[in-house]
């Protein structure tokens, strides 16, 4: 296994930063922003029941939230028994989505559409996660096989499943044009290397 480093995925640490990379190279590509300042990164505890993570978007922001998750798995047999590796859970204002998939040149969507904003913070949760399992296989390691992303208003009524022998997730911020638009949260195991 490759050595331990602050941007290896050898470590929960270490996955945070690459998605915070993922994150930021999508923003700017895809949406031609910078950040309005480095993510920032905080190690906080998984709170959950009945082997589900406690997920509540209004945590994030004082306002309507949209949420989406996506799973990881080691392999498709893990994909096939639903054993995930870790989970990357987002959280965007409703406000905020529209705007920022149409910065993507997506279509417009209607905020009021409860339909076509859990599909675009589905969609946007798709593009984060797909990023974040190439930027790890690039580096050596397994690729990632991902679940269908699952979306909610606001929150998760019954949780999100994850690995349940993590404890600790990472919550990241990222701010866009002065203000915190996207939130990221990323409970995961060691990723297994291919060398």
């Amino acid at each position: 296994m490759p050595k331990t480093s602050a941007a290896s995925p050898d470590n929960l640490k270490g996955l945070a930063f690459i998605l915070a990379h993922a994150v930021r190279s999508m923003v700017q590509t895809k949406g031609d922003y910078d950040l309005s300042r480095d993510p920032v990164m905080r190690l906080k505890p998984v709170v959950s029941f009945h082997q589900r993570m406690r997920v509540d978007g209004m945590e994030k922001f004082n306002a309507r939230t949209v949420l989406s998750a996506v799973k990881f798995y080691s392999d498709i047999a893990n994909l096939e028994a639903d054993k995930p590796l870790g989970v990357l859970i987002i959280f965007i204002e409703v406000d905020e989505i529209a705007r920022l998939m149409w910065s993507f040149d997506y279509p417009r969507i209607d905020e009021d559409d409860d339909a076509a904003i859990l599909d675009a913070c589905g969609t946007l949760t798709n593009l984060i996660a797909g990023s974040f399992v190439k930027e790890i296989y690039d580096m050596g390691f397994v690729h990632l096989q991902m679940s269908h992303f699952e979306s909610y208003l606001n929150t998760a009524v019954n949780g999100i499943a994850f690995a349940s022998d993590e404890t600790e997730k990472y919550e990241i911020d990222f701010w866009i044009k002065g203000a915190k638009r996207i939130v990221a949260e990323l409970s995961i195991g060691p990723v297994p290397s291919v060398r």
